[in-house]
């Protein structure tokens, strides 16, 4: 946990790194994402505000993981934790 200074007042951060899989990865600016990227985001965040933090909408996810273990959108981030983020899959029969 890190402290940032916000304007005039103090507010506690915590850093995650985050990877963005397949169609997600536009909202990184690269094709394909070979490292994940450190965000800092406010103490008490969760999975759902790192998704608006990324600009990336609530209906392009369909799965994330936290330290390797699948995660509903509630879940408070704490600091260091690695954040894998999956869009929908589509396919079918042909």
């Amino acid at each position: 946990m890190r402290l940032a200074i916000d304007g005039m007042k103090m507010t506690s951060t915590v850093t995650v790194f985050v990877k963005l899989y397949a169609t997600l990865t536009k909202y990184a600016g690269v094709i394909i994402m070979e490292e994940p990227m450190q965000v800092d985001v406010p103490e008490g965040s969760t999975l759902s505000d790192l998704y608006t933090r990324l600009r990336i909408p609530d209906d392009e996810v369909k799965t994330a993981f936290v330290n390797s273990a699948m995660q509903p959108p509630e879940y408070e981030l704490r600091d260091g934790d690695h954040v894998g983020i999956f869009p929908p899959v589509g396919g079918g029969a042909c």
